[in-house]
């Protein structure tokens, strides 16, 4: 794999942390150069220099990725640092609890801006570079959320993860002439900073219900991205992969 992926151009966002930060790492090691997009700059530039440090090419770029003006800007720098985009990871979301009787509007419409509205941004923004290169890989990131029941996670995140599924196959039917392969990957919950704030009784509930008995690490999900991301995942397009512990099972 890291021999097909040398030289080629990743963008990853919510890179700063988590899932996304472990997927930069991840690409890096693969030999690719590493656009690491977080709405946190020192976040963003702490992955960016541990990446460099390690011998990677990587730049970091502040973003709002529900700002559509934001996302144009980020991509021009990209293309202007490294000329081309050949990978695109959206990583960066917001986690949420709630019911449908406690989420307000304002709760709803935040969520999807980020979760949901942010990745059709960035692939929106992405395409026709990889277009006048003859292809690329776009890898977003839902949930076990948006395939079955949720024990914790609001209606607003679940819709959102749910979406996330449903723009994934859109995109793979519409670029697949293109040869712009999109997929996702639907993980349960991850040790990340994201869930930080779950109780000891929350986290052993949810490992209860996992085959596994455990919550999944950042880095396991990373290597499903990246291979999704990779020339190994050719003739896979339009899919979600499970990657939850047995779960949840098709």
């Amino acid at each position: 794999m890291g021999v097909a992926m040398q030289g080629l151009v990743g963008i990853v966002t919510g890179g700063g942390s988590g899932i996304g930060r472990a997927t930069c790492v991840r690409l890096a090691r693969q030999g690719v150069r590493v656009a690491v997009l977080d709405v946190a700059l020192d976040r963003g530039q702490n992955t960016a220099s541990a990446l460099t440090q390690d011998g990677a090419s990587a730049l970091a770029c502040s973003v709002d990725i529900s700002d559509a003006s934001q996302v144009r800007l980020a991509v021009d720098r990209v293309l202007s640092e490294f000329g081309r985009i050949d990978i695109l990871v959206n990583c960066a979301g917001v986690y949420t609890v709630g019911t449908v009787d406690s989420i307000s509007e304002r709760d709803w419409d935040s969520v999807l801006a980020v979760n949901l509205k942010g990745p059709f941004l960035m692939c929106q923004a992405v395409v026709p570079a990889m277009r006048r290169q003859g292809g690329g890989a776009i890898v977003s990131v839902s949930s076990i959320s948006g395939r079955t029941t949720s024990m914790l996670a609001g209606p607003n995140y679940v819709a959102s993860k749910a979406g996330i599924i449903g723009l994934t196959m859109c995109l793979a039917n519409q670029l697949a002439a293109d040869r712009i392969r999109v997929n996702c990957v639907a993980p349960s919950t991850v040790d990340t900073p994201m869930n930080a704030s779950l109780s000891p009784d929350q986290v052993t509930r949810l490992e209860e219900r996992v085959p596994l008995r455990r919550l999944a690490t950042a880095d396991e999900v990373a290597a499903a991205i990246v291979f999704l991301a990779s020339p190994e995942a050719s003739y896979i397009t339009g899919e979600t992969l499970n990657v939850n512990g047995g779960a949840f099972m098709v």
